[in-house]
Parts: structure tokens; sequence; C-alpha cells
């Protein structure tokens, strides 16, 4: 055949001596075709392992970086936990250090009260700060990000501060808590310690009737204050009533025990010629209360308060304890 495409290959097949030649004719054409046919099955076969290993490097490199995202972020738990654990102990100590500073406010309120002055001008209050943590995750999957920012440091400059103060407080409380005891012990005594007017009106007879300093036998035991009926009289001082009643040339009297002072002498004050007696024996009665009114009860020549002051038993001028 003198056509190319027209030619054919012929194939014997020999299995042994005795078995029959197979002969199978193959054109060209289909040699052509099937060898066309290999390369394109050859190559797409390389191309798709090409293409399968190029996926797996790619998917091995997602695995990586999804790895890497999951240890940042469990990073960041541990550090937002730890983070926390910081907040609650800071604010642990901060409520420690508010009742310390209470007690301070508290001492500095008794102060106050009885000087009129000092002090913190201003009320004391612990820092505090936004202590939430903001936290992004980094976009460079590559790199791995360490969690610090300024909440934790400033965290870190509260928690050593209040550290510092709490090694001082324990001191410093018992140093304010004796303070307070003696502040109260101060207050206590000074309440009980004749020291206001006991009534207002005109002084028209002095202790001892003004010639003497020291009391004796048959001189005027206490100070005379006029005033109308029905002014008010008031207690001294803190103390017990020991007698409410009528005595006598005092006429209607009130008695009231005080205790120690501020001297440590034990003080007693008598209230007579009262108009009313608004107090019972056993009554306690604090400084400035409303014990009676005045009146020109007993041996009297008009209304008037005879107001005694006894310190350890003896009379004493009342002039010395007023204001």
């Amino acid at each position: 055949m003198s056509d190319q495409s027209n030619k054919f290959f012929t194939l014997l097949i020999i299995s042994d001596a005795k078995s029959k030649i197979k002969r199978i004719r193959i054109s060209h054409n289909f040699l052509r075709f099937f060898g066309i046919a290999s390369i394109v099955v050859v190559a797409s076969i390389s191309i798709l392992v090409s293409n399968l290993v190029l996926t797996h490097q790619k998917l091995n490199e997602k695995l990586l970086e999804i790895q890497r995202i999951e240890y940042k972020i469990n990073y960041k738990e541990v550090e937002l936990q730890n983070l926390e654990k910081k907040t609650k102990e800071v604010e642990t100590k901060t409520k420690i250090l508010e009742n310390y500073l209470k007690e301070i406010e508290e001492l500095d309120k008794m102060v106050r009260n009885i000087t009129g002055k000092g002090g913190f001008d201003e009320e004391v209050a612990i820092y505090s700060s936004d202590l939430s943590a903001d936290i992004n995750i980094e976009s460079d999957p590559s790199e791995i990000f360490y969690y610090t920012n300024d909440q934790e440091e400033e965290l870190d400059d509260i928690d050593k501060l209040l550290d510092e103060l709490l090694a001082k407080a324990p001191a410093l409380s018992e140093k304010l808590s004796q303070d307070k005891r003696d502040m109260e012990d101060h207050i206590y005594l000074m309440e009980h310690t004749p020291s206001i007017w006991p009534t207002w009106g005109k002084i028209t007879t002095l202790f001892c009737d003004g010639r003497a300093k020291t009391w004796r036998p048959g001189l005027h035991k206490g100070l005379d204050i006029a005033n109308s009926v029905g002014t008010q009289v008031n207690a001294t001082a803190s103390g017990v009533v020991i007698f409410s009643g009528w005595h006598g040339g005092y006429g209607r009297k009130v008695v009231i025990y005080h205790g120690t002072g501020l001297d440590g002498a034990v003080y007693t004050t008598v209230y007579a010629h009262l108009n009313k007696i608004y107090v019972n024996v056993g009554d306690e009665v604090k400084q400035g209360d409303v014990i009676g009114l005045m009146g020109n009860s007993g041996r009297s020549t008009g209304s008037h308060l005879h107001y005694e002051v006894l310190v350890n038993g003896i009379p004493k001028n009342p002039r010395d304890f007023l204001p």
C-alpha cells in the first residue's frame, strides 16, 4: 500500500512450537492514536500528581497556620485568666484598704467634731482604673504574639503599690484603733465634765459671794442665774440623775452624777429652785439635755437657777467650768 495512513503492522504471537501462530494486524493510524492517547494520559496523570502534591503542601501550611492561631488563642486565654486573677487580687486588696480608710475617716470626723478643724479636706478614695483588657489577634500568622498591654502593666504597678500599703496597714490600723479608743475616751471624759452654761440670764449671786475662792460652811455654794419662769435648764455634762424632787430651801432640785472627768476628778452638778422637773432618778442624760424649767421654788427671792459644781464632793466655783 502506497498510502502511509493505510499501512498495517502485523503482530505475531507464538505461545509454543505446537500451537498456531496468531496474527494481529494493527493499522498505522491506530498506533499513532494510541501513542498520542498514552502521552495525553501520562501528561494528565503528571499534572494531577503535581496538583495533588501542591494541594497537600498548601494543606499542611494551612494546618500549621491554624495550629499557630490556636496556640496564640490559647496563650491569650491564659493571659486573660492571669489578668482576671490579678484584677480580683487588686479588688480584694482595695477593699481591705478602703476599710482602713473608713477608720481614718471616722477618726477624722471625731477630730472635726471636737476641734472644728483638721483632717482631710476632701474625701479619700482608692485609685481605680479600667481593668478590662483589649486583646486583638495579630494579622500575621507566621509570628507568635506574646500578650503585653498597658492594662497589665498598670495592674502590676497598682498591685505593687497595694502590697506596700498593706504591709504598713496592720500597724497603722492598730495605731488608728488605739487613737480612736483614746479619742472616744477623751470625748467621754469631755462629755462627763461640766463645760457648758446650764441656762442663760443674769448672774445675781457669785460663788462664795465673790469674797472667797474656797468654799466654807455658810458661804454660797454655787452660782445664781436669774431669768423668767419657764426658761429651759440644761445638763452641763452627761451623767445619771441621782436626785429629783423637793429638797427644803432648794425647792425642786435635780442632782446629776457625772463620774470621772478629764482631770480624773469625780463631778456632780446641782440644779435648784426649778419650776418643773423633766427627769427622774436613774435617768441617763446627755450633755445639753433639758432637765427642767427655771422657777422660784423653795427659799427664793425671784425666778432664778441655783447651779453648783462639786469636784470629789467639794463645791467649786462654777465659773471655772463655763466657756
